[in-house]
């Protein structure tokens, strides 16, 4: 049984298409993730300041993937994180240890905004890396 010179080309032609669909949707599934030095920091200042903006509009800042960077002092720590000014509280990127952190001291913290809590006025950040202590 042999093909034919359209039927050859038509079958190469099919071959290379699913090929190109097939790559294209392996590196759109298992593309990088998005780090913070790759994001872009929507906040830069102290605690009380990025407290009062997410308080004025917490829907806008919750949208995306939006950054921080806030300087504070640590009010209170677990071992996945730390409180800062008791209104802020950042879960720390994975494997970073607490145990060098105390209640009192200034820190200056990056993290991404995830959410904000009515009960408690806390705003919440995760992925946060420790930038200055």
């Amino acid at each position: 049984m042999s093909l034919s010179k359209k039927n050859k080309k038509r079958l190469l032609i099919a071959l290379v298409v699913l090929t190109a669909v097939g790559i294209g949707g392996y590196l759109y599934i298992y593309k990088a993730h998005k780090t913070l030095d790759d994001m872009e920091v929507a906040y830069k200042g102290d605690s009380q300041g990025f407290l009062s903006k997410v308080e004025g509009n917490v829907d806008e800042w919750i949208k995306g993937d939006k950054v921080a960077e806030v300087t504070g002092v640590i009010t209170a720590k677990d071992s996945i994180g730390v409180s800062v000014n008791e209104t802020i509280y950042f879960q720390l990127e994975k494997g970073t240890n607490t145990d060098n952190l105390a209640k009192g001291q200034k820190i200056k913290i990056k993290g991404r905004i995830i959410g904000y809590d009515d009960l408690l006025e806390e705003v919440k950040l995760d992925k946060a890396i420790i930038l200055k202590k």
